[in-house]
């Protein structure tokens, strides 16, 4: 009697206190289709989504959103590195600190032509590579390794021409960091020489964006636009319940996966992108 009289006292302070329906995860309004998704490899970091109406963070997993200092610009890409986020507003690029809760660095124009379309790095070390496109010409790929403040162009032999999203996995037995390129409907390239010779993963198609897990070597999810996983750097592939538009793994929990699917809606994984 007494066990009964306590649940039932516990339903209600829950259903009260409106315990029972978690708040919907769902993009601000204009970023339904973003030009990227980040988590900051900080403790406790942000969230980020980016597009042509800026730059938005969430603290609490896409359920609230705020816009930081400088954050109204258009941006393009952004990726992280050391302490920093690196953030390309097309001819120009800035950085955050990684908790993006302060102003950015000032804004500074690229040392090479085009615009950065592409951005990605190596949260523990200053490496970025960047993706430049210019009018006329095959995408350039360019490399950083302080930060980018100097940067030289890769040969980037086997690349394709019109790359649509660049991730970086962890450094593994000695050997540099790999870079996933999706390549759309050419695929999924990699590259183990920073960028200087691409590969074609085999048995791919039509596959718009991809991240790779920084604490996990070999674990990377790509869109096709079903949400796919491989634990094992490409050699098989799971796939999940779910299409999306956009994906990105939390680089300090390797379980945790988000993903943009239908109409804004934000999704979350907690195996790694087996199920959201």
């Amino acid at each position: 009697m007494r066990r009964a009289a306590l649940a039932a006292l516990c339903a209600l302070a829950l259903a009260g206190c409106g315990f029972l329906e978690p708040r919907e995860r769902i993009l601000p309004a204009g970023f339904a289709e973003p030009r990227l998704l980040l988590v900051s490899d900080e403790a406790q970091g942000p969230l980020l989504v980016g597009g042509n109406y800026g730059l938005r963070t969430s603290l609490d997993g896409g359920r609230t959103w705020t816009t930081p200092e400088g954050g109204d610009e258009p941006v393009l890409a952004a990726g992280p590195y050391a302490d920093r986020v690196m953030v390309s507003r097309g001819a120009t690029g800035v950085a955050y600190g990684y908790a993006l809760d302060g102003a950015p660095d000032e804004a500074r124009a690229w040392p090479f032509p085009g615009n950065v379309v592409l951005l990605a790095g190596s949260a523990r070390r200053d490496r970025l590579w960047a993706v430049a496109a210019v009018r006329g010409q095959r995408p350039m790929l360019q490399y950083s390794n302080d930060g980018g403040r100097t940067w030289w162009r890769m040969a980037a032999l086997g690349l394709c021409p019109r790359p649509r999203a660049l991730a970086v996995g962890p450094i593994e037995r000695g050997r540099p960091e790999r870079l996933w390129v999706a390549c759309g409907r050419r695929g999924l390239l990699i590259s183990d020489d920073l960028g200087v010779n691409f590969r074609r993963i085999t048995g791919l198609a039509d596959v718009r964006d991809v991240a790779a897990a920084r604490s996990r070597a070999g674990h990377a999810v790509i869109l096709t636009p079903r949400v796919r996983v491989t634990f094992d750097g490409g050699a098989t592939w799971r796939a999940a319940d779910l299409d999306a538009v956009r994906v990105a793994v939390d680089p300090r929990n390797a379980d945790l996966v988000f993903a943009v699917g239908p109409n804004g809606s934000l999704h979350a994984s907690l195996d790694g992108g087996r199920g959201f």
